[in-house]
């Protein structure tokens, strides 16, 4: 299957569910750009009939409003992206933005806690970032765009 394929299969096939992986963030959000794919995935998972869209890891944190919270850890090298080799350069880059103005963080733990709390005290992301422990999933329900966690280990409190 090749790109072609694959833009075919996104606008007329209407798929039930759209899985994008894990990886490195910065890679992924470039391939989905170089490749125009931004716009089909968002037609493909809005309107009446929309796809599911299951985001892994760096599939979760480019359906959120901002790639931003992959500079957060430093654990994806931004220097893959010609032109945008550095995490400065991802500051303000948008996601797909499927819930609103809300931003994803994967891979919760309390080792991140006090990261959190700098990352979000002052900045527009304070109080639109959702975070996901391991074994969390968050899920939106159709046009209202409402969301919830499900997993064992969510606290709202902690975050």
């Amino acid at each position: 299957m090749d790109a072609q394929d694959d833009k075919i299969a996104l606008s007329e096939w209407n798929p039930h569910l759209i899985y994008v992986e894990g990886g490195n963030t910065f890679w992924l959000q470039h391939c989905i750009e170089k490749g125009n794919y931004s716009t089909l995935i968002k037609e493909a998972c809005t309107g009446q009939n929309g796809s599911v869209y299951c985001g892994k890891s760096a599939g979760a944190i480019v359906a959120g409003k901002s790639m931003e919270t992959a500079t957060w850890k430093g654990w994806d090298d931004p220097s893959v992206v010609p032109g945008r080799e550095s995490f400065d350069q991802w500051i303000g880059c948008p996601g797909f933005g499927f819930v609103s103005e809300e931003s994803f963080f994967p891979h919760y733990s309390s080792e991140w806690s006090d990261l959190i709390k700098e990352k979000t005290a002052s900045g527009p992301l304070s109080e639109t970032t959702t975070f996901l422990h391991e074994e969390d999933v968050c899920c939106v329900v159709g046009e209202l765009r409402e969301r919830f966690v499900l997993g064992s280990n969510f606290d709202a409190e902690s975050c």
